[in-house]
């Protein structure tokens, strides 16, 4: 062997830098485990937030709403003084059981004068687009509402065999008992239409979301929690006269918003 070969030594291996190398492919190989984990639920929040606002834009769309500028609102300055236009009544503010308003026949049912008249117009108006709406419920009195709320906490509790305070919280959220229902006004109305499906994705609704305040109504209980733990309802429509509910729209506030606003205006 030649004396070159018996020189040459084994090259030995610094375990520091070997060790270094394997702790940096172990860290990157985690961050590609973490990047695989987060990456689908990434998508996924994205997935969800699309559909959110698609499902937004959908009902913008569908029941889309006339435009109502600042100015047309104003227009309407003749500006009812019936202070029970802007009365709310909810278990914050109830109404007296004496309470009994001026009402007058409407299809059926019995509303204030005002709500009546303008209710026959906005239906023969509906019925010349090829809606046709139906009324099924207005002025209820205290008595009446409040053996009505009984009545149907009962069945609820026979049905579902729960405790009267959850059966009353449940009942509440749709039908209020006496001194709480605004059905006692004479300025709330129940509206409905033939219909394949669910009143709240028909033609029929899609006209009145259109057009109600046209004739000085709005959607009472527009969101799916209200003011008061009332439930959405596509049906019940409020009369507060047709400046109030320009300005509503043109303000794009519900009945509880814009009752704190006139207040401070």
């Amino acid at each position: 062997m030649s004396r070159k070969l018996r020189n040459i030594k084994p090259r030995k291996v610094n375990r520091g830098v070997f060790e270094e190398q394997q702790q940096r492919e172990e860290k990157q190989l985690q961050n590609l485990r973490a990047l695989l984990f987060i990456l689908p639920l990434v998508m996924l929040a994205v997935l969800v937030v699309g559909v959110f606002f698609g499902y937004k834009f959908y009902r913008n769309t569908v029941h889309e709403k006339s435009p109502v500028t600042p100015s047309q609102a104003a227009s309407e300055n003749d500006t009812p003084s019936d202070p029970m236009l802007l009365r709310i009544v909810n278990s914050a503010f109830t109404m007296e059981a004496s309470y009994v308003p001026e009402t007058t026949p409407c299809f059926g049912k019995a509303l204030s004068p005002a709500a009546a008249s303008a209710l026959e117009q906005m239906i023969a108006a509906a019925g010349d687009d090829g809606v046709k709406l139906k009324v099924t419920e207005g002025y209820v009195s205290y008595d009446e509402l409040q053996q009505r709320y009984e009545k149907s906490v009962e069945d609820y509790r026979k049905k579902s065999d729960k405790s009267l305070v959850m059966a009353e919280a449940h009942v509440k959220k749709s039908f209020p008992p006496a001194g709480e229902n605004e059905l006692q006004t004479g300025l709330l109305v129940d509206l409905t239409a033939d219909s394949d499906g669910y009143f709240g994705d028909s033609s029929a609704f899609t006209w009145l979301t259109r057009h109600c305040v046209d004739y000085g109504f709005i959607l009472r209980y527009p969101d799916q929690e209200n003011a008061g733990g009332i439930s959405y309802s596509p049906h019940l429509f409020r009369f507060v006269g047709k400046a109030y509910a320009y300005e509503m729209r043109a303000l794009d506030m519900n009945f509880e918003e814009f009752v704190q606003y006139a207040k401070a205006h």
